[in-house]
């Protein structure tokens, strides 16, 4: 295996950057590149492709052709211009979207320059070859437009199976990012079939993950386990999953137990997960663990425990780590403010969800608004307005793209809000929240638009 020979590799690279073999140096690093990313390897993928771009060379000139229909079964082999073009792409990809769930704020400012990249991919001289369109997908797939979504759409329907399970693995994640959950089975369920039929462990061990949070919306959570406990499996015969997704199968572990009411199993898998937080020194994954388990904790009344991980979890944030963008500051905003709601202090969790809010609008994340929304719900809940609650109850639902009934926060938000309604008024109200567009239903997840009582006024029943 590669990992026996890593530290000769290594040398290897070393020796042709020192002696200023450009093309060597590419062409070594792009080689490279997966091997990197499959086991989270970033650091060294960063350092390496930097020093080979650095070195001198002569760019060629690349003339405007017109996008591949797919990649072809036995592509040419790539020039060292395309292989340096290559590598300049997988720099932008590790600059702008550090690899894992979360993307980069960067990726804003330096659009041009990513889309330029990809146009060099795909429309150089000749058809473009494995690595440059593998290339120019992943960067591709960091936005949600139309352009680069017809790119993928080309390459799942392409001739070469592994790219196309690769694309329809970023068409699923795309679509339940939008909350559009028939197509994410879709392309998920395409995505593991031509997995399948190339034999490759690491796409099936990344797709999994994503079909058992699919099947934790449709109350299977038997076949989420199985599904997790399979991509788990697969990652050791091959050796490792990278440290996100790593910590993706972790999490979404953790949340089918608390799914299935086994706290107390949950908080094992936290502990287990802060062992290996602790061996990788990973200020990502301990922010990740700290808002995670202050959840858990404020769930099962440990209302202190709780107070000191949410703590810890904002100070990780305010560093500055790669983590602390909007996904990030929204998912431990509103760990916050469950703790506040739960604390009973109203104007706080108002304030904190509010900010949470923003940054989930911001992420462009729909499941992440949802998450937002539904402790929104429970703000409303605390000032009495049950049929505000149920109306964005049923925002959230939309937003995520499912019901979502083995959540433990929405049933029991759910069953507070029908006792105080009656149940046809509560099934009315939610269904007019889950019949709203997807721009009306990030709107109406806002605290600011609850209608906030007076404070001289009683407080619920």
């Amino acid at each position: 295996m590669l990992g026996a020979e890593y530290d000769n590799v290594l040398a290897a690279l070393r020796h042709l950057c020192d002696t200023g073999d450009a093309d060597g140096a590419i062409g070594l690093t792009v080689d490279l590149a997966w091997y990197w990313e499959m086991l989270g390897r970033h650091a060294d993928a960063t350092y390496w492709l930097t020093k080979a771009v650095a070195l001198p060379h002569e760019r060629p000139t690349a003339p405007p052709n017109a996008l591949p229909d797919g990649a072809r079964e036995a592509p040419p082999a790539e020039s060292p211009g395309v292989r340096r073009v290559i590598a300049e792409g997988l720099l932008l990809l590790g600059t702008v979207a550090p690899q894992g769930a979360l993307i980069n704020d960067s990726f804003e400012e330096r659009r041009e320059e990513l889309w330029a990249l990809i146009d060099r991919l795909l429309n150089g001289p000749g058809a473009p070859g494995f690595g440059a369109v593998l290339t120019a997908v992943r960067l591709a797939s960091l936005e949600a437009s139309e352009a680069s979504r017809t790119i993928t759409r080309r390459l799942a329907g392409g001739t070469d199976v592994w790219l196309a399970g690769l694309a329809h693995l970023f068409q699923a994640r795309s679509a339940e990012n939008e909350g559009h959950l028939d197509q994410a089975r879709s392309d998920v369920t395409a995505a593991l079939d031509r997995f399948r039929q190339v034999g490759d462990r690491w796409g099936l061990a990344t797709a999994l993950p994503l079909r058992a949070l699919l099947r934790q919306y449709d109350g299977d959570l038997d076949g989420a386990l199985a599904d997790l406990g399979e991509a788990k499996r697969l990652a050791r015969e091959f050796g490792s999953l990278s440290l996100s997704d790593e910590v993706f199968i972790e999490l979404r572990w953790i949340d089918l137990h608390v799914h299935l009411d086994e706290t107390a199993r949950a908080g094992e898998l936290i502990a287990a997960a802060r062992e290996r937080a602790l061996r990788s020194a990973s200020p990502e994954l301990t922010i990740l663990l700290d808002a995670r388990e202050a959840a858990l904790r404020t769930l099962t009344g440990e209302l202190d425990r709780a107070r000191e991980l949410v703590e810890s979890a904002e100070a990780g944030l305010s560093e500055q780590h790669p983590f602390g963008g909007d996904h990030g500051r929204a998912m431990v905003g509103v760990v916050r403010g469950a703790l506040d709601l739960e604390l009973g202090n109203g104007p706080a969790a108002e304030e904190t969800l509010g900010r949470a809010y923003a940054a989930a609008v911001e992420s462009k994340d729909l499941p992440m608004v949802a998450t937002v929304a539904v402790a929104v719900a429970g703000l409303a809940a605390l000032y009495g307005l049950y049929g505000d609650a149920a109306v964005v109850l049923g925002a959230a639902a939309r937003l995520r793209g499912a019901h979502d009934r083995t959540d433990r926060q929405v049933r029991t938000l759910s069953d507070r809000a029908r006792a105080a309604l009656g149940g046809g008024r509560f099934d009315e109200a939610y269904e007019s929240g889950w019949r709203m567009d997807a721009p009306t239903a990030v709107t109406r997840a806002d605290p600011a638009r609850l209608r906030r009582p007076p404070a001289d006024a009683p407080p619920p029943a």
